[in-house]
C-alpha cells in the first residue's frame, strides 16, 4: 500500500514538474524579409492568448509559450501570416514573404475570401504596396498598367476631377448605358468616387473581379465587373504607428507646339490671299517685322497663351497617420489622411481629409464584432468659369492679340475673352463642399454544436452632404490706345448661384456561412439576403444683376430672373444569393453561384431577374503524374460560364409615360403659363442588360515558383442592350422613340500575366513581369434599316467607331483637281490644296452617301503594363511603363485646323500645301473652317496608341539600433515621378484625352519625395 502511495505521489510530482517546465519554454529568433533584411514590428502572438510581442529594429524577439505543442503567429501588414508550432526551447527563425507571392495566401473575392490555389474565377490583384507606389489624387489612376483585363483612360488632370474611366475587360454596350464597374468596399457597394478618393495608405488590397463566376453574385449590377477594395484592420500585438509624408509638384505632360506671331501673321496673310487672292493681306510687313524682333510688344505682342494659363508647376502634398494594434479581444486599425494639390492657375485647389477607424471585438469565444467608421471632407475652389470656357479660348486665342500689357493691365484682346482674367481670383470663386460618412457594422456567430457553420449580419450606413456657391464678377480688361493710354472695358453685374444637397444609403445583409472538410472532400458555401435603399434631394437658386459685391448672398440680389428649383430621387434593390465551392482532395474545384435581383428600375412584371454561374479548375501539380516534373511548381486549368446583369441604364422609369415641362409658351388670358409636352413612349417590358461570360484560362508557376505565367481567353455576349430604334425609324415619326431591349454586342479577348523573381543572395533580388490585355467587340444588332449601305454600317463593327469620309491625298494641281471626283456641297470653293475624298459607292461625286467606318474610336483595344524593381540592402529600384495600341483620336477645331474661330496656329501647319510645295501633307490654308478641308474624315483622325513611364520609384529602408532611441523600427525615404515622359505619334494633345477638341485640363507629370516611419 506504501508503494502505491508513493508510486502516485512521484507520478503527481512529475505532472507537476512536467507542466511548470513546459510553462517555461523560450523561444527567440529573428524574422526577415526575402531580401534578408530584418523587418521590426512584426506581431508575434501566441495563439489563443493574449500573449505576444513585436520584433525590435533589428528583428529580434523573444517570446514565452505556455507549454510545449503552442503555435506562435506572425503577422506583418503587407505580407503573409505564418503559424509555427513550437515544440521545445529553440532559435526560431523566419522569412516572411509578400503577401501577393504566395499561393496559400487568401484572395478577396465576392462577400467572401479563397485560398489563391483554389480560385477559379479570373481576379487581378493590386496590393497596398504598389498603390503607395503611385503619387495620385484619385486611386483610379493607381490601376493603370498594374492588372490585366483592365482598361483604362484618364481624361483630365484637374485637380479633384481627375479620375481615370475603368473599362473591365473592354466596351460592351451602346445607347448611353454605363460601362462603369461595380465599386465594393469591405462587402458594401459605394460609388466609383467613393473607391477614388480614398486613401491609399488605408487599403490592404484591391481585387478585380472579371469573369462570371467572380462576379455573378452581384447579379443585376456585376456586368461590367467589379472592383473589390478590402480596408486594413488590425492585428494582435504592441500598438504600431505608421507616419508618411510625401511632397511634390506637378506640370503639364505635354502642350501643343503654337506658332508665335510672327509665322501666325504670315500664314494669316497667307490663307487670306487663298481665300481672296485680290484682298489686301491683314498684317503689313511694318507689323510683320516688329513680331519678329518685338519690339513694341504692347501693341504687336507674342502672346503664348498656353504657357501663361498651364506653363507653371502645381504644388502637392499628402500626410498619413495611422495606428495599429490590439489584443486577441479587440484589435483595431486607425487612419488619419490630409491631400492638398494646388492647379496650375492660383485660382484651383483641392482639398481632402480622410478618417478611418475598423474595430474588431471578439466579444465571445464565438461571437465577433466589426465596426468600421469612415469619413471624408473634399473642399475645391475653382474659378467661377467653366473648364470647357477657360480652356476653348486658351486653345483659341491668337499670339497677335495682348494677354497683359507692359505697365501690368489685363488686356481685352479684341473679340477675345481673356484666359487670364477667367482664371483669375478676381473673377470669383466656385466652391464646392462635400462630407461623407460612411459605416459598416457585422456580427459573426459561429453556431455551437455544428462545425463550419455560422451566421453574419450587415448593417451599412451612409451619409453625404454637399454645397456649391459660384459668385461671378467683373475683372477690368484695358484697350491700348494709338495715344499710349488706356481705357477700361464695360463693367459688368455680378451673378451668384447656391445649390445644396444629401443624401444617404442604407443597407441590410444577411448572410449564412458554412465551411468544413470530410477528409478529401471540402465544402463550403454562402446564402445571403440583400436590401439596398438610396436617396438624395437637392435645391439650386440662382439670381444675376448685383449692384455690389459686399453681401455675396441670395438675398441682395434682384428677383428678376432669378432661377429656382430642386429635385428628389429614390432607388431600391432587393436580392438573394446561393454559392457553393467544392473540391476534392485539393485537386479538382467546382463553384456554383445563383443571385436573385429585384430591381425598381423596371415595371412590376419585369424587375425579378436570376443571374446563375459555374466554374472549375483542375490543380494537375497535385497529380501523381505529374511529381516528375520536377520544374513545374504549380499549374492549374480554370474555366467558368455565366449570366449577369446590368440596370445602369440612361434613363430611368421608361415604363411610365413621360411629360415634359414647357415654361412661359401657352397664352391664356393674356399671359404665358406653363404647359405640358409628351415625352418618350412609355415601355412596359424595359428589362435590365444580360450579359452572358465565357472564361478559360491557365495559371502556373516554375522553377521554384521563380517564373509565374497566367494566360486567360474570355467572351461576352451582352445583349437585350437599351436604346431606340433611331437608326430605322424615320426623322418624320410624330413623336420621342421609346428605350427598348434590343440590342447585342459581342466582345472577347485575351489576357497574359507574365512574372520573372530570383533572389541572387541574402542581400539582392529582382522582379521584372508584365500583363497584356486585348479586347474586342462586335455590335451584332443595332437595329438599323436594312437600306444603310454596309460600308456605313455599325453592325458588324466595333462600338464606338469614327465614321466619316476617307481622305486620299491632296488635289496636287489644277490637273489634279480636273481629274479628281470632288464633293459636291463644295464645288465652287475647292481647288488645287485642298483634301479629296474617295467615292466610296463609285457614283461619280462624294456627298452623304460616301461617309463610312473610319476605325474603332478612342477605347485602345490593346492594353499592357511592365513591371520590375531590385531590391538591394535596403534600397530599392522600381519601375511602371503602361502602354495602349489599336486607338484613334478624332481631332477637330482649336486642336488641329489652323484659323479655327478665327484663333491660332499649331507648328505642323509650316507644312503645309503651297503651289511650290504640292506633296507637303497639310492641306492649303483658309480662313474657312466650315469648308471642304474640316469635314468629319480619316485626315483628321490620329493614331492614338502610346506607352508612357507611368511611374518610377527610388528607395531607401533604414533599420538598425539608431532608430529605437526615437522609438522608430524602420524609416523609408523615397523619390517617385509620374507620367515621366510618353512616346506616342499624336500631336497636340495627351493620348489619354478623349475631348477631341482639346478643351480640357490636361494630364500631369508629377515628382513626388516623401519619407514613412514605423514606430
Amino acid at each position: 500500500m506504501k508503494r502505491i502511495r508513493l508510486l502516485i505521489v512521484l507520478l503527481i510530482c512529475s505532472l507537476a514538474f512536467t507542466e511548470a517546465f513546459a510553462q517555461g519554454i523560450a523561444i527567440s529568433g529573428v524574422v526577415k524579409d526575402k531580401t534578408g533584411l530584418e523587418i521590426p514590428g512584426v506581431s508575434v502572438v501566441v495563439k489563443g492568448t493574449n500573449t505576444g510581442v513585436s520584433t525590435t529594429a533589428d528583428g529580434k524577439y523573444s517570446i514565452t509559450v505556455p507549454k510545449a505543442g503552442s503555435t506562435l503567429v506572425f503577422s506583418f501588414v503587407g505580407m503573409t501570416s505564418q503559424e509555427i508550432i513550437v515544440t521545445k526551447s529553440e532559435a526560431v527563425n523566419v522569412v516572411m514573404d509578400d503577401a501577393d507571392n504566395t499561393l496559400n495566401d487568401v484572395v478577396v473575392v465576392g462577400f467572401g475570401t479563397q485560398k489563391r490555389s483554389n480560385v477559379t474565377g479570373s481576379v487581378a490583384t493590386v496590393n497596398n504596396k504598389q498603390l503607395v507606389q503611385t503619387p495620385v489624387g484619385d486611386l483610379s489612376n493607381a490601376l493603370a498598367g498594374r492588372t490585366p483585363g483592365v482598361i483604362t483612360k484618364q481624361p483630365s488632370g484637374e485637380p479633384g476631377a481627375d479620375g481615370t474611366q475603368i473599362f473591365i475587360r473592354g466596351n460592351s454596350t451602346f445607347g448611353g448605358g454605363s460601362m462603369e464597374p461595380l465599386f465594393v468596399i469591405d462587402g458594401v457597394v459605394r460609388t466609383g468616387r467613393d473607391f477614388g478618393q480614398m486613401d491609399p495608405n488605408e487599403i490592404e488590397s484591391v481585387s478585380i473581379l472579371k469573369d462570371a463566376s467572380s462576379a455573378a453574385i452581384f447579379g443585376v449590377k456585376g456586368a461590367n465587373g467589379v472592383v473589390l477594395v478590402t480596408t486594413k484592420r488590425g492585428k494582435a500585438g504592441q500598438l504600431s504607428a505608421n507616419y508618411s509624408f510625401n511632397y511634390g509638384f506637378s506640370k503639364v505632360t505635354r502642350l501643343p507646339d503654337a506658332l508665335g506671331s510672327y509665322e501666325y501673321a504670315t500664314l494669316y496673310n497667307e490663307a487670306k490671299l487663298n481665300d481672296n487672292p485680290l484682298a489686301t493681306p491683314e498684317f503689313s510687313l511694318e507689323r510683320l517685322e516688329s513680331f519678329r524682333n518685338g519690339s513694341n510688344p504692347d501693341a504687336d505682342p507674342n502672346t503664348d497663351w498656353m504657357d501663361l494659363v498651364l506653363g507653371g508647376t502645381a504644388p502637392r502634398k499628402q500626410h498619413n497617420l495611422s495606428l495599429s494594434g490590439g489584443s486577441e479581444k479587440i484589435k483595431y486599425f486607425t487612419s488619419f489622411g490630409y491631400l492638398n494639390e494646388d492647379g496650375l492657375y492660383k485660382s484651383l485647389n483641392y482639398s481632402r481629409y480622410n478618417v478611418r477607424s475598423n474595430v474588431d471585438i471578439q466579444a465571445t469565444s464565438t461571437t465577433k464584432i466589426s465596426v468600421d467608421l469612415s469619413g471624408r471632407v473634399e473642399n475645391k475652389q475653382s474659378p467661377p468659369a467653366s473648364i470647357d470656357n477657360i480652356f476653348e479660348h486658351t486653345m483659341r486665342n491668337p499670339p497677335v492679340q495682348p494677354a497683359r500689357f507692359s505697365n501690368g493691365l489685363l488686356a481685352a484682346p479684341g473679340v477675345y475673352p481673356n484666359p487670364l482674367a477667367l482664371i483669375s481670383e478676381q473673377s470669383g470663386y466656385n466652391r464646392n463642399n462635400a462630407n461623407f460618412f460612411m459605416s459598416n457594422f457585422q456580427v459573426v456567430q459561429q453556431i455551437p454544436g455544428v462545425e463550419g457553420l455560422s451566421v453574419k449580419g450587415v448593417l451599412a450606413f451612409d451619409k453625404n452632404f454637399n454645397s456649391n456657391k459660384t459668385w461671378n464678377q467683373w475683372v477690368p480688361l484695358y484697350v491700348r490706345n494709338n495715344d499710349g493710354t488706356y481705357a477700361i472695358n464695360a463693367e459688368s453685374k455680378s451673378s451668384l448661384s447656391k445649390g445644396y444637397g444629401e443624401g444617404q444609403s442604407t443597407e441590410l445583409q444577411g448572410h449564412i456561412n458554412y465551411d468544413r472538410r470530410f477528409g478529401k472532400h471540402g465544402i463550403s458555401a454562402l446564402a445571403l439576403v440583400l436590401q439596398k435603399q438610396n436617396q438624395g434631394t437637392g435645391i439650386y437658386a440662382a439670381r444675376n444683376s448685383y449692384e455690389s459685391s459686399a453681401l455675396q448672398i441670395l438675398n441682395f440680389g434682384p428677383a428678376l430672373n432669378e432661377v429656382l428649383s430642386d429635385g428628389e430621387d429614390k432607388t431600391a434593390l432587393r436580392s438573394a444569393a446561393f454559392r457553393i465551392n467544392y473540391d476534392f482532395d485539393g485537386k479538382y474545384l467546382f463553384q456554383a453561384s445563383l443571385r436573385r435581383d429585384e430591381s425598381e428600375n423596371f415595371a412590376p412584371k419585369e424587375r425579378v431577374g436570376y443571374f446563375p454561374a459555374f466554374s472549375a479548375g483542375w490543380l494537375l501539380t497535385r497529380e501523381s503524374f505529374m511529381q516528375n516534373l520536377k520544374f513545374v511548381d504549380f499549374l492549374k486549368l480554370k474555366a467558368s460560364y455565366g449570366t449577369l446583369g446590368s440596370d445602369r441604364i440612361p434613363s430611368r422609369f421608361g415604363y411610365y409615360n413621360r411629360y415634359n415641362l414647357v415654361p412661359n409658351v401657352y397664352p391664356f388670358g393674356g399671359t404665358f403659363v406653363t404647359g405640358l409636352t409628351p415625352g418618350a413612349i412609355a415601355n412596359e417590358n424595359l428589362t435590365w442588360e444580360t450579359s452572358v461570360k465565357m472564361d478559360a484560362g491557365v495559371e502556373a508557376k516554375l522553377f521554384k515558383n521563380q517564373l509565374s505565367v497566367d494566360v486567360t481567353v474570355f467572351k461576352e455576349r451582352r445583349k437585350d442592350i437599351l436604346a431606340t430604334r433611331a437608326l430605322s425609324v424615320p426623322l418624320s415619326f410624330g413623336a420621342a422613340l421609346p428605350s427598348e431591349n434590343f440590342g447585342i454586342v459581342d466582345n472577347k479577348g485575351l489576357e497574359v500575366v507574365l512574372n520573372h523573381t530570383r533572389q541572387l543572395s541574402d542581400n539582392f533580388s529582382y522582379f521584372i513581369g508584365g500583363n497584356f490585355t486585348y479586347a474586342k467587340n462586335k455590335i451584332v444588332e443595332a437595329a438599323e434599316a436594312s437600306n444603310i449601305p454596309d460600308y456605313r454600317r455599325i453592325t458588324g463593327r466595333p462600338n464606338g467607331g469614327i465614321y466619316g469620309y476617307k481622305a486620299i491625298g491632296i488635289f496636287k494641281d489644277a490637273a489634279d483637281y480636273a481629274a479628281s471626283v470632288k464633293h459636291s456641297a463644295y464645288l465652287t470653293s475647292t481647288g488645287p490644296g485642298d483634301i479629296k475624298y474617295q467615292d466610296i459607292n463609285g457614283d461619280g461625286v462624294i456627298n452623304d452617301d460616301d461617309i463610312t467606318y473610319l476605325g474603332n474610336g478612342s477605347l485602345p483595344q490593346v492594353l499592357y503594363g511592365i513591371n520590375g524593381g531590385v531590391n538591394y540592402k535596403g534600397f530599392e529600384l522600381n519601375f511602371l511603363l503602361q502602354g495602349a495600341a489599336q486607338s484613334q483620336q478624332l481631332f477637330t477645331q482649336n486642336a488641329a485646323w489652323a484659323f479655327h474661330n478665327g484663333g491660332r496656329v499649331n507648328a505642323e501647319w509650316l507644312d503645309r500645301w503651297t503651289p511650290a510645295r504640292p506633296d507637303a501633307p497639310l492641306p492649303r490654308l483658309s480662313l474657312n473652317t466650315n469648308g471642304n478641308n474640316y469635314l468629319v474624315s480619316s485626315f483628321w483622325v490620329q493614331n492614338s496608341s502610346y506607352l508612357r513611364l507611368k511611374n518610377v520609384e527610388l528607395a531607401y529602408t533604414l533599420k538598425n539600433q539608431l532608430l529605437s532611441k526615437i522609438g522608430a523600427s524602420s524609416l523609408r525615404l523615397y523619390a517617385q515621378g509620374q507620367n515621366l515622359f510618353t512616346v506616342t505619334d499624336l500631336i497636340n494633345l495627351d493620348p489619354e484625352n478623349t475631348n477631341g477638341i482639346g478643351r480640357y485640363y490636361p494630364q500631369q507629370k508629377t515628382y513626388t519625395f516623401g519619407v514613412n516611419i514605423q514606430f
